[in-house]
């Protein structure tokens, strides 16, 4: 399959963002994958919200808005689900996918719940960790 040159471009924009993600966030991130349309990292459970607070907060990224949570059952035992949490970013219009493998007794930590103030973590994580 050919690409034009401007989705090289973009995927060469990709590689970049995911490098300069794992060179600060070096303990947070097990893998980066750039894809043609997303970006994707791999962590664990416990380094999920750390991670996702950074790349909410983070100026350079600014991925504010989780648009979904998907989990794929891959019938494994060890790792068995993929929890997928799908992020974008309005302002650099990129898409980023973290994926964590979990298995049947594994607790992942709520990407809704209040800080220390009122204001939820990520509003919309509420309804979708709900859902899954």
């Amino acid at each position: 399959m050919k690409y034009t040159a401007y989705q090289e471009l973009d995927f060469h924009n990709k590689v970049r963002t995911l490098q300069q993600l794992e060179s600060k966030l070096p303990g947070l991130i097990h893998s980066t994958s750039p894809q043609i349309d997303s970006l994707v990292i791999r962590t664990s459970g416990s380094k999920l919200r750390a991670l996702s607070l950074y790349l909410r907060n983070s100026t350079v990224s600014q991925f504010r808005t989780l648009v979904d949570i998907a989990v794929i059952d891959r019938l494994l035992t060890k790792g068995r689900f993929s929890i997928n949490y799908l992020f974008l970013s309005l302002v650099t219009n990129q898409r980023l996918i973290v994926t964590v493998y979990a298995n049947e007794t594994t607790t992942l930590p709520s990407l809704s719940a209040p800080f220390l103030s009122d204001r939820r973590f990520l509003p919309s994580a509420a309804w979708l960790e709900r859902e899954v």
